[in-house]
């Protein structure tokens, strides 16, 4: 029988969350119970919120979209 490591098999569990479009708050609660019990450490903590980290271009990007005075609302009779 194949010995599994627990910590592998949590940052599988964490990828396959992520993949299944669980909320970020779900995995990342998920994660800090496993490093409370001393299987994941900070740096698993901080690869996972890594997955969820937006740059720059995208942030400016979505502030620019939602804030686009150029376009006027269509008016309704």
């Amino acid at each position: 029988m194949a010995k599994i490591s627990l910590k592998s098999f949590v940052m599988r569990t964490l990828e396959s969350m992520k993949s299944g479009g669980e909320d970020e708050y779900k995995v990342m609660q998920y994660a800090l119970k496993y490093y409370e019990k001393g299987v994941l450490a900070e740096d698993d903590l901080a690869l996972v919120e890594s997955w969820y980290e937006v740059t720059e271009e995208e942030a400016s990007e979505d502030y620019i979209g939602e804030n686009d005075l150029s376009q006027k609302p269509e008016r309704g009779m």
